[in-house]
């Protein structure tokens, strides 16, 4: 059975009680969690970490090198370019804020924030963490059945759309499902299927909407990429319907456009 991907965090913190409770939190979610309690010791376990974190949470207010700081030397690595930054303030100062997301950060939290907060931002940033029996295709199905329950009662749409790439293996597949986070709405979710697919849920999204995302994807995404798309309820009246149905548009495009992989591996393959 497939595990979700195991992401890492690097927690940036000298309060004892702070970071005792944000890891604690953090692993409860599947994630990986490193310390570091100063910004020294920050840059130090970035460089000596053999591939780079998925995510670094980062308090602004540090003994010695300030938060800021340490986020400028980080984004002058070059494995750290495009692995995104929380800074996390004890006030909302807008200079601050500001700063930061000039020097790369890609979100910021205020504190005292609490532990149920984290973990959405998290997940948000870098998705889900390791649940043990928990498959990405459970995941996509439980987050189906969640929006379609929303939208059936308020007679909207979802969209799901399941896009595919030739070759770019499992590493290259958990960027582009950040970079993709990245660019989409704090409502979708996006979850990386296989070592070739990713899969977008799309709420309050119909076939137009859906086909935007897809021409926005193709605009930053490496590689050549196919795309399936069904909306709830035109193709399907349920999460696996809607599987089916976006299984086979996305078997269609791969088709049509000829790739070296065999046409009959789809979005389900490990």
């Amino acid at each position: 059975m497939l595990t979700l991907p195991e992401k890492s965090v690097l927690l940036v913190e000298d309060s004892t009680l702070t970071r005792f409770s944000s890891r604690r939190t953090l692993e409860e979610k599947g994630y990986l969690v490193d310390e570091a309690a100063s910004g020294q010791e920050a840059l130090v376990k970035a460089k000596g970490k053999g591939e780079p974190y998925d995510l670094v949470i980062l308090d602004i207010h540090l003994p010695g090198m300030d938060g800021l700081a340490v986020l400028e030397n980080l984004k002058r690595l070059p494995e750290y370019r495009y692995v995104p930054v929380m800074v996390v303030t004890v006030e909302s100062n807008v200079a601050v804020v500001k700063r930061a997301i000039e020097l790369g950060a890609v979100e910021y939290l205020c504190k005292p924030y609490s532990v149920e907060e984290l973990a959405r931002r998290v997940e948000k940033l870098i998705g889900p963490g390791a649940r043990g029996e928990a498959t990405p295709t459970v995941l996509l199905h439980k987050v189906l059945r969640n929006e379609i329950n929303r939208a059936s009662r308020g007679g909207l749409n979802v969209a799901l759309v399941l896009a595919r790439s030739e070759g770019l293996g499992r590493g290259k597949i958990v960027e582009c499902a950040r970079q993709v986070r990245r660019r989409l709405r704090e409502i979708d979710t996006v979850i990386e299927l296989s070592r070739s697919t990713l899969a977008m849920v799309l709420p309050l999204t119909g076939k137009e909407g859906a086909q935007v995302v897809t021409t926005k994807l193709d605009g930053f995404l490496p590689g050549k990429w196919s795309y399936g798309i069904a909306v709830y309820p035109d193709n399907g009246k349920d999460g696996e319907e809607l599987f089916a149905y976006a299984g086979a548009a996305l078997k269609e495009s791969w088709e049509k456009k000829g790739p070296g992989a065999p046409a009959q591996q789809q979005a389900s393959d490990t």
